[in-house]
């Protein structure tokens, strides 16, 4: 992409302008973030440099690297800077700076050979975002385990190699995400062999079955949500906030991801409803409020949510005021958790999602059709709705089987 010129000195006071307009206090911005941001011009100057180049601001991050890895500086002011070059490079190459705290990096880098090709089949459909991202992620990991093994090019492949993808890669994933894998893979190849025939067919080789677990674990009970709940502080603007969060995710089944991106104009005020796209599938979907909940809400966002551009709903505490992301939600439910002394252990089934499948519990030993659990869990299969059934342990108990008038031949059984 084609870069214009730019003056390093022209460039810190618009910076600080737009990090204040997103809320930022000015002690931190002057006091802290000004001498970061001066600490690579000063580079630029030593240097004689009168443009920002990236490759200069990465060499200065360099060197302090190499300061802390020899105990000359702290961690936390290398990070300091690196974070200060990032936004240098990010307002060079765009013109403003992204805040939204969302950004998915990899950590399987690819040739420009591989990268190349994975923009290509990235582009060659319209997927979801999370959805494109878990493409991305799988395609990314078979490559670079060849990129390792010096194996640069997907026409290199063999077979054989193949297979030992498929024994190291499971031997560290899950059978769930195993199965996810072979499926983007076929994809990828049935794109490949599209695009150029010299290509091998390899779909063959992901198309074994793998079991995928559906077990659901005990969810978060009544009586631990209660204790939960009473643990957080309501008369902080952040106590408010979790709340909300909470309530919504227990009374809605919503997930954390369609929490955090819950905007104002999601929620029909007159008829008590909230109208979203879920973020996992894409499908519309509209639930009722219930009024504790409701009012919950209004009164965070009249009294307590910060003044802020941002859409969203749920809000960070401290500048920049942009929307909190599921990670933030996930991390929050478990430090509540901590301090109304329920242990977690992982995969306990006990993290923020359980209050989905505490609601689905509730929902199907109350006796409501499957039917309608499904349509208020926002499932597009009937199927998937099915996996909580396991849930209602008493109903379980009377489909089992009495033994008591049956005839034991086996000696081993008595």
């Amino acid at each position: 992409m084609e870069q214009y010129v730019v003056y390093v000195k022209d460039m810190l006071s618009p910076i600080m302008d737009f990090l204040e307009n997103c809320g930022y206090d000015k002690h931190t911005l002057w006091g802290n973030m000004y001498n970061d941001f001066s600490s690579i011009m000063r580079f630029y100057e030593k240097l004689g440099f009168e443009y920002y180049d990236p490759p200069v601001t990465k060499k200065y991050i360099n060197e302090i690297w190499l300061k802390y890895q020899k105990g000359e500086i702290s961690r936390s002011f290398y990070l300091k800077i690196r974070k200060a070059g990032d936004r240098l490079d990010e307002f060079y190459n765009i013109g403003k700076l992204d805040l939204s705290f969302n950004k998915k990096q990899s950590k399987f880098i690819l040739n420009d050979e591989n990268s190349k090709l994975l923009s290509s089949f990235l582009n060659s459909r319209d997927f979801h975002l999370n959805t494109k991202w878990d493409f991305a992620w799988a395609i990314r990991r078979y490559l670079h385990y060849f990129e390792k093994r010096g194996i640069h090019s997907v026409k290199e492949i063999k077979t054989k190699d193949i297979r030992e993808f498929i024994v190291d890669t499971g031997s560290k994933v899950s059978s769930g995400s195993l199965h996810n894998i072979f499926c983007y893979l076929r994809k990828f190849y049935k794109f490949l062999h599209s695009i150029d025939d010299e290509i091998p067919e390899r779909i063959p080789l992901f198309s074994y079955k793998i079991p995928r677990k559906t077990s659901i674990r005990n969810p978060i009970t009544d009586d631990e949500l209660n204790l939960i709940q009473k643990n957080i502080n309501t008369s902080t603007d952040i106590g408010k906030r979790d709340m909300d969060i909470i309530e919504l995710g227990a009374s809605t089944g919503l997930r954390a991801i369609d929490i955090v991106n819950l905007k104002l104009t999601d929620i029909d005020w007159l008829k008590g409803e909230i109208h979203i796209f879920q973020s996992k599938t894409g499908k519309s979907l509209s639930l009722p409020i219930i009024p504790k909940t409701g009012e919950c809400i209004k009164d965070y966002i009249l009294n307590s949510r910060p003044k802020s551009e941002c859409k969203e709903i749920f809000l960070r505490e401290k500048a920049p005021f942009t929307s909190i992301t599921a990670v933030t939600v996930a991390y929050m439910f478990n430090k509540y958790c901590g301090k109304a002394g329920i242990k977690r252990v992982a995969f306990d089934g006990k993290g923020f999602h359980s209050l989905r499948c505490r609601l689905a519990k509730n929902m199907i030993t109350a006796g409501i059709p499957i039917t309608t659990i499904s349509q208020v869990l926002g499932h597009t299969n009937i199927e998937t709705t099915k996996i909580y059934l396991s849930l209602d342990s008493e109903n379980l108990k009377e489909c089992s089987l009495n033994f008591e008038n049956i005839r034991l031949e086996r000696s081993e059984l008595l």
